[in-house]
């Protein structure tokens, strides 16, 4: 084993991964989570139906019995600062923290704490700890047309609320959330109201009591790509409900990090970073996942912190670090794409995908058990060996 210790802070896919291969590598390594259990944002954003909670529990069980230190229920900023845990001997610190809080609506009455009106991410987290955050209230309206506005209805549905519905104020088919998710919603009873968006949060007595919206129409394209949504004057309507779910986007709380640790920070309230090796504005303090690149994917927040594992395992060793040529090549290649975007290459045959089975939409809506039921195993088998025709080949110099 070796000696030089390094702290992980959050158990999410990015320090999970980090501490992971910084283990298999022999280094002591210590997380700092700030929840009771591991996973992060994958434990408590993702409901159990769409990855069960034991999963995580298990992988974190493979890097205890690796060595890994788990501190849960630490709050960095609170318990313990960054400029102290390197104090307590720790020789590289890797930050990985998830998007645990919500982008505002920018709408009358969000800020005046009413109750029934409960951000997205705090909702999930809630439910996923095993609390109904607002028992009494009965109707459900989340606005938002991504995968957590669409766990929210799911998850409303899942504790028991008899009427759920989805306000998106584009179409959809602009929708960024998964099809799939999108289907199985509407199969398990969600009502979804496109082209409107909210105006004005309804109370009374200090409790939600509705949400007026208005109309929209798609106007040119924005940035996204995706065309505009633009209000219809005079549509106001209300929709009468008692929980209102703001789920439009999230965002990274970084007010854990004190002026003179000396990592920068970005506009969009994310780690500044040296691209290619993770590195911070402080020396031995490197970053990945969420905090980084913003609210992603978390396979993407896996493979960074590996990466990431990488360059601090060179860091500690005292050489350069610095990005691999298979990474500097792999990221030319994702950057330039295709040469000519016009051209026919064609796709050669073969069998055809298998897909899972889900448990019918009457039992699924109820419970969170996982729901797609898998593959048997001869299913696996067969899908194992499917050729993954890795046929096109790119060709070019640098």
């Amino acid at each position: 084993p070796l000696s030089e210790k390094v702290a992980v802070i959050g158990a999410g896919p990015a320090g999970l991964s980090c501490a992971y291969y910084l283990a298999l590598k022999g280094y002591p390594v210590t997380i700092f989570e700030r929840l009771g259990e591991p996973g992060g944002m994958a434990a408590v954003g993702i409901p159990d139906y769409r990855l069960p909670r034991d999963i995580m529990r298990y992988e974190a069980g493979i890097l205890e019995r690796l060595g890994v230190e788990f501190r849960y229920n630490t709050q960095i900023g609170k318990e313990i600062t960054l400029s102290q845990i390197f104090g307590q001997g720790y020789k590289a610190v890797f930050i990985g923290v998830g998007a645990h809080t919500n982008t505002p609506m920018g709408v009358e009455g969000e800020d005046k704490g009413y109750q029934g009106f409960i951000p997205g991410v705090f909702y999930l987290l809630e439910i996923n700890l095993g609390r109904d955050p607002y028992p009494e209230g009965k109707k459900v309206v989340v606005v938002g047309g991504g995968n957590v506005a669409i766990d929210c209805v799911r998850t409303a549905c899942r504790v028991g609320k008899p009427d759920v519905n989805l306000v998106y104020r584009r179409t959809k088919k602009e929708m960024p959330a998964d099809r799939v998710e999108i289907h199985d919603a509407e199969e398990e009873g969600v009502k979804f109201h496109y082209l409107c968006n909210p105006v004005r949060v309804l109370a009374e007595g200090g409790k939600v009591v509705g949400v007026e919206c208005i109309r929209m129409e798609l106007g040119e394209p924005d940035a996204s790509g995706r065309r505009r949504p633009v209000p219809v004057k005079g549509s106001e309507f209300v929709i009468e409900t008692d929980i209102l779910i703001p789920a439009i986007g999230q965002a990274i709380d970084l007010s854990f990090l004190e002026l003179n640790d000396g990592v920068n920070t970005t506009k969009k309230s994310t780690v500044a970073v040296d691209e290619g090796t993770f590195q911070t504005g402080r020396e031995g303090v490197f970053s990945a996942g969420d905090c980084v690149t913003g609210p992603d994917v978390l396979v993407r927040a896996a493979g960074h912190g590996k990466r990431a594992a990488d360059k601090i395992d060179l860091f500690l060793r005292g050489m350069a670090v610095k990005e691999s040529e298979e990474e500097r090549l792999e990221a030319l290649v994702e950057k330039i794409r295709v040469y000519n975007k016009n051209e026919k290459i064609g796709v050669s045959g073969g069998q055809k995908r298998a897909m899972l089975e889900l448990l019918p939409p009457e039992t699924r809506k109820w419970v969170f058990d996982e729901v797609e039921e898998g593959f048997s195993i001869p299913v696996a088998q067969k899908e194992a060996e499917r050729c993954l025709r890795c046929v096109r080949v790119g060709l070019f110099a640098v």
